[in-house]
């Protein structure tokens, strides 16, 4: 189910804090009002609005990235996956935190 202007603009709030927990907090709360979204989902919207906020894809889990494009490569490594893996993750809704 795609996000409701409510849940886009709950998201940009967050991401302007660039507070990696409350951003966390706030995709908690938006995938337990509506299970059906997926972190793909919450991710693209990041891209849309041009943020400097990334979603990590973990086994079970995410962490939420807000240092930019080198930042999210960096964690993404971490993870020991591609960006490419990572999308795909993201779309499998790891719904967890770290």
């Amino acid at each position: 189910m795609p996000l409701s202007p409510r849940q886009r603009h709950k998201l940009r709030m967050a991401d302007r804090t660039r507070d990696a927990a409350w951003i966390t907090t706030v995709i908690e709360d938006l995938v337990a009002a509506n299970p059906e979204t997926a972190l793909f989902e919450i991710e693209q919207e990041f891209r849309d609005a041009g943020s400097q906020t990334y979603l990590i894809a973990g086994p079970g889990k995410f962490q939420v990235v807000t240092g930019g494009r080198l930042a999210m490569l960096w964690a993404v490594g971490v993870a020991g996956m591609t960006v490419e893996q990572n999308r795909a993750a993201l779309a499998a809704k790891p719904i967890s935190p770290p």
